[in-house]
């Protein structure tokens, strides 16, 4: 069974943009979508349109939360980022349900017992996971933009939102997490959700 120290991968995580000298947010994710505001047009990715107007990136980082103004519980600077640099659906979705567990975790971490802590960061991995596991049994490449992505410093780019984040990592320093911690379920939806595909890929080319 594989453990994890949790307190110190959190604070290696911490630390990408400090060893980096750089912030993902805002050298990659906020020019980005400085240039595309102009003309954004709303797009259907994954069966979802995106917000019809351009979120107010200002007003979103006043929020603990973020705006979402297609109510699908993925915030909109993320969702249209997400949506417009990552190649495969298998990657999409799960960058976003992280987007959409963090929304959760800001509304409810006061109150999260150490167990949920450990429940929260373990189906982070799973996500993750997942993506390595569509990418390699359905034969796709990762995004280049995959390769690169700093999933805290896009998540937590504000003061409050990344003071949120060290509230979690004290409540998990030294705390050891593994297998038995994993929420079985999500991983296994993945897995079967992406066996289907492959399943319809097979059959498409007899």
């Amino acid at each position: 069974m594989k453990s994890l120290f949790v307190g110190l991968f959190i604070s290696s995580l911490s630390l990408t943009s400090c060893l980096g000298g750089s912030d993902y947010y805002r050298d990659r994710i906020g020019p980005f979508l400085k240039e595309l505001k102009p003309h954004y047009k709303p797009q259907k990715v994954d069966g979802v349109i995106e917000p019809e107007k351009f979120p107010d990136l200002l007003e979103d980082q006043k929020t603990l939360i973020g705006i979402d103004l297609n109510h699908d519980g993925v915030r909109d600077d993320m969702e249209i980022f997400i949506n417009r640099n990552f190649d495969n659906q298998v990657e999409r979705e799960n960058l976003k349900n992280e987007i959409k567990r963090t929304a959760n975790f800001y509304m409810n971490y006061k109150k999260m017992t150490l167990d949920e802590f450990i429940m929260y960061e373990s189906n982070d991995s799973a996500d993750m996971n997942c993506i390595d596991y569509g990418i390699k049994y359905l034969g796709l490449k990762y995004s280049s933009e995959y390769v690169n992505y700093r999933s805290v410093e896009a998540i937590y780019n504000t003061k409050e939102r990344s003071s949120t984040y060290s509230y979690f990592s004290t409540q998990l320093a030294g705390r050891a997490y593994g297998d038995g911690y994993e929420d079985k379920k999500i991983f296994e939806s993945c897995k079967n959700k992406i066996d289907e595909k492959i399943k319809q890929k097979v059959k498409g080319e007899k």
